[in-house]
Parts: structure tokens; sequence; C-alpha cells
């Protein structure tokens, strides 16, 4: 049985092929199923939960994520044998999200094919040229200190975050290694978020609001190395709010967006950016405390 996109099935397309095989619309399902299965030609990571591969058809490279069942279960040891909504629940989150998030033109990867068995389950995308927000403002930095690219680059990240949000974009899992950055020093530059397991496309009733999500994220993402100064943090999320961020901190709940006044308009988005420096500050003394459990006590440690 083929999934159900908000509320609708999925197109004919997408549904199941050659066994367990899932394609997206308008793929060929013989190149399809020859990415799910060629050697990869290298290892990106790997952890508890599965690895990410780069495999290549052709010269054109593509992204291969290769999921393991992990669910904590009351079954235990026959967590296999679960449903398979329930065993690849991540795999098919992340499936959802690009499939929707192209229909809106959101920044995120392409969703290709997908297969699944008992032992695993694997997801290919399109390659999303770039690196990590950090680790490529960093190498930028070395470069070029100086201020004004930094600057700059810091009211562009603001407006593209803001885009994400406007258009319905939910994850749990925003951290700067999710935000790949792509281009030269003063740009143009290139902005996508992958790792969709967590992630959901909503549609929004007007007036409705998910600022909840919307703070936990921007803590997510503010999250950074020494690197970069929280003066450019801060200008980033100057930009979110003057780009269209400021209805959510106004909707705190203490004030209607009709009838909010300049004043209490002030209180809440004094109030909005408090909460994400409180959010940015709880992520930072997680990673300290598990860094020093670890033994790890340099400047950069776990970045």
């Amino acid at each position: 049985m083929s999934q159900s996109l908000s509320g609708g099935r999925l197109p004919r397309e997408t549904s199941p092929v050659h066994g367990k095989i899932f394609l997206a619309p308008g793929m060929d399902a013989e190149l399809g199923t020859r990415l799910l299965q060629l050697p990869a030609i290298r290892i990106i990571s790997e952890g508890r939960r599965g690895r990410l591969e780069q495999v290549e058809e052709a010269g054109v490279p593509y992204a291969r994520k290769v999921y393991r069942v992990t669910k904590k279960s009351i079954h235990g040891t026959a967590v296999r044998c679960l449903p398979a909504f329930i065993r690849w629940g991540r795999a098919r989150r992340s499936w959802r999200a690009m499939i929707q998030g192209e229909a809106k033109g959101l920044p995120l990867p392409r969703a290709l094919s997908r297969i699944e068995n008992r032992q695993q389950a694997r997801l290919v995308t399109t390659w999303i040229p770039g690196e990590p927000l950090h680790l490529w403002h960093a190498r930028q930095l070395q470069r070029d200190p100086s201020e004004e690219w930094q600057r700059q680059f810091a009211d562009w990240l603001g407006q593209q975050l803001h885009k994400i949000f406007a258009s319905g974009l939910a994850t749990r899992d925003l951290s700067p290694n999710n935000v790949l950055i792509a281009g030269e020093l003063k740009g143009p530059w290139q902005f996508h978020v992958v790792d969709l397991d967590e992630a959901r496309i909503q549609q929004y009733a007007e007036g409705e609001t998910f600022i909840d999500q919307v703070i936990y994220s921007l803590s997510q993402v503010g999250h950074l190395p020494p690197t970069i100064s929280p003066s450019l943090r801060m200008r980033a999320l100057f930009s979110f709010l003057r780009n269209g961020g400021q209805r959510w901190a106004e909707d705190q709940g203490d004030f209607s967006l009709t009838s909010t006044t300049h004043k209490n308009s002030k209180r809440a988005r004094k109030k909005f950016i408090r909460q994400i420096v409180e959010g940015v500050q709880r992520f930072d003394r997680r990673k300290e405390q598990h860094l020093l459990k670890a033994g790890r006590t340099g400047r950069y440690a776990g970045w």
C-alpha cells in the first residue's frame, strides 16, 4: 500500500514496484533500482542508526542513506517483526518531506528511490554540494577574517531560515551539520537543509503558528562553535525577524497579531530573542557536559 501525502494518496509513480522499491514521481525504474544496489564509492558518515554513502552513476554523484532498525520497543529483539511504519518511520518521514518540499520549491534534496526489508531501508537522493554551516564559515574565515562579508552572510542566512519556516518546514534536527552552504567567500551562496528524518512539511490555517518549533530550530542552528561570533549569530536572528519572522515573535500567546501595539511588539520581540538565546545556551551546556565526560576539553572539541 502506498504512503499518503497530506491525507491523500501519493502519485501512482511512487507506488512500490519490484517488491518494496518506491520511486519518486518521474523517476526511471531501472535507474532508481540500480542506485539502490550500486557499491558505495565512499562512506560519508556512519553511526548507530545507519550510514550515509556516496554512489555514482555515469559520473553523476548521488547520496544514499542506509537505515538500521534502532527503535526501542517492549518487544526487544523482536523489533524487526514490528510493522514497517514503525521500523522505517525515519526513512518514510524523510521521503515525504522531500517530495512535499520539492513541490514547494524548498532547498532540500530530491528523493529518487527507496527500498525496505526486514533488516534495513535505503533511500537515494540527489547529491547536495556544500559543507556544514560552521565548517564552510571556518574555511572562509582563514581566507579573509574581515567582518564585512560575514555581516552580509549573516543577513542572507537569516533570510533563508525565514523562507523555510514560512513554507511549513518543521524539523527536530536543524543542527549546523544539517545546514549545507556552498559558494565563494563573497557569494553568491547556496543554502540547503539535509537529514530530514525528523522533518515534515505542514499546512497551517490562517493565524496558526508553530512558535515552539521555530524557537527550538533556531536555537539548534544557532548552537555554533567559537569560530562564529555571538554578534554574527544575533545579526542572522535580526535578519530573520526583519524578513518576516516578526510575526512569530509577536505570536507568543501574550499578544494578538491584530491588536499588538508598538510597545507590546517590542516586548514580544525581546521575549522571542531571549528564548532563542536561552535555547542556544542549553545546547552549549549539554554539549560541554558530554565532552567533559568524554575527557575532551579543547576549544573546538566535538566540532
